[in-house]
């Protein structure tokens, strides 16, 4: 559903107009908005369609309440999770404190990864790039490779 790298900019009120191949791709499967929520370990924000979240919440809702990694996830990704209706234009409105969180203040970078989208401030998205580069190696290669990629 979602691929490509986009920059787009971020304007006063907290607004991110969503590029025009995720708007296509929402508006063909009838989802008018996304679910964002806080990456765990990396300073930007995922965001998934609405109904791709609540398949999501039902595979953790089977879940164990009396696992600890299980109450992490729920205490950091499903707490932190926000509905952002899509405007007329296709905006959503970023929440402030996910906003502060990522360091999105202007220019910003939207990376489709098949089912969810990520948000990220442009200076992090670089160096989370420059990151990735660094660590490829055999063992991405072979793991593809079991894929039967």
């Amino acid at each position: 559903m979602f691929r490509g790298r986009y920059e787009h900019s971020l304007d006063a009120k907290g607004r991110l107009a969503l590029p025009a191949a995720f708007r296509k791709a929402l508006v063909e499967a009838e989802e008018s908005q996304l679910v964002v929520t806080r990456h765990i370990t990396k300073p930007c924000l995922v965001a998934y369609p609405f109904a791709a979240w609540t398949a999501f919440e039902e595979r953790v809702a089977r879940l164990s309440d009396f696992d600890e990694t299980i109450e992490a996830l729920q205490q950091l990704y499903v707490a932190e999770a926000h509905e952002c209706a899509l405007d007329k234009l296709g905006r959503i409105v970023v929440p402030p404190a996910h906003r502060e969180f990522a360091g999105l203040t202007k220019d910003c970078t939207v990376v489709g990864q098949v089912k969810k989208l990520t948000i990220w401030s442009t200076p992090n998205w670089a160096h989370e790039q420059a990151s990735q580069k660094s660590k490829v190696g055999q063992d991405l290669l072979r793991k593809l490779s079991e894929l039967g990629l």
